[in-house]
C-alpha cells in the first residue's frame, strides 16, 4: 500500500503548527495528526500539491505507512477514488465584523412579534440533536441551503439575529455552540435567510468551536473568539 490514496468526500482537513487536524464528519469526531507524518503522507493523497506516482514502498517510512493504514481503517482514507475528493486544507474566509452589542436592540414589539418563531426553531434543533445523526442534520441543512439558495439579505440577517439574541435567555438550554448554531440556522431560515454554519478548530492545544456566518459578518459571536480559530468546514 504506497498509493494513490483518496480523501473521503465527508472528511475535512485544517493545518495547524504541528498538527494536522482532520474532522470525519459522518462520525462527528476530529483526529488530531503530527503534521511531519501527515506531509509525509500527503504526495500519494490525490490532490496534495506535489502528490507522486505511487513508488517503491521502502522510501515510505514505516510510521506512516501505519498512519495511512490507520486512516484507511477508520474510512477517512480509501484506495478507491468513488466519493472521493482533493486532499486540500479547508479555505473559508474568517469574519471582519460582528454585531456590535452596545448598539440599539431590536424593539419590545419586534422581538414580540418573532417569538413564535424562535420558540419553534429553538425545539426543533433541540430534537435534531437529540434524535438524528449529525451527519444526517448537516446534510439537511446544506441541502436546504442549496435548494433555497437567493440573494442574501445581510441587513435583514442583522436585525434578526439581535432579535435571537434578545429571545436567547428565554429558551432554557444550557448555552453551547452546536444547538445554539443550529436554533439561528433553522430561525433564519424561516424569514428565507440561508447562512453560512461555520466549524473551526484551533489545532495546539486542541478546540473546537462552530458559529453562524454571513459574508464576512459573525452573527452570533463576539468577532475575537471566532477569530481564534480556522475554518474547517462550512456548511
Amino acid at each position: 500500500m504506497v498509493g494513490p490514496l483518496f480523501l473521503q468526500s465527508h472528511v475535512f482537513l485544517c493545518r495547524g503548527k504541528r498538527h494536522w487536524v482532520i474532522l470525519d464528519a459522518d462520525r462527528d469526531k476530529y483526529h488530531c495528526v503530527n503534521r511531519r507524518q501527515f506531509e509525509t503522507l500527503g504526495p500519494l493523497l490525490k490532490g496534495w500539491e506535489g502528490a507522486v506516482a505511487p513508488g517503491d514502498p521502502a522510501a515510505v517510512p514505516t510510521d506512516v505507512i501505519t498512519l495511512a493504514k490507520d486512516l484507511l481503517s477508520l474510512n477517512i482514507l480509501s484506495e478507491h477514488a468513488a466519493r472521493a475528493k482533493d486532499a486540500l486544507p479547508s479555505a473559508y474566509p474568517l469574519p471582519t465584523q460582528a454585531i456590535d452589542p452596545d448598539s440599539p436592540g431590536p424593539s419590545r414589539w419586534l422581538t414580540c412579534t418573532h417569538a413564535k418563531a424562535f420558540f419553534a426553531s429553538s425545539a426543533r434543533a433541540s430534537r435534531e440533536l437529540r434524535e438524528k445523526r449529525f451527519p444526517d442534520i448537516i446534510e439537511q441543512v446544506r441541502e436546504r441551503k442549496i435548494r433555497n439558495a437567493a440573494a442574501f439579505d445581510l441587513e435583514h440577517a442583522r436585525l434578526l439575529a439581535s432579535v435571537f439574541d434578545r429571545l436567547r435567555p428565554f429558551y432554557p438550554q444550557r448555552y453551547d455552540c452546536l444547538p445554539d448554531s443550529l436554533r439561528l440556522i433553522h430561525f433564519l431560515a424561516r424569514f428565507g435567510l440561508y447562512a453560512d454554519w461555520v466549524f473551526g478548530v484551533i489545532a495546539d492545544p486542541f478546540e473546537a468551536h462552530c458559529w453562524v456566518q454571513a459574508g464576512d459578518l459573525v452573527l452570533n459571536d463576539r468577532l475575537e473568539r471566532v477569530s481564534a480559530f480556522t475554518p474547517i468546514m462550512c456548511i
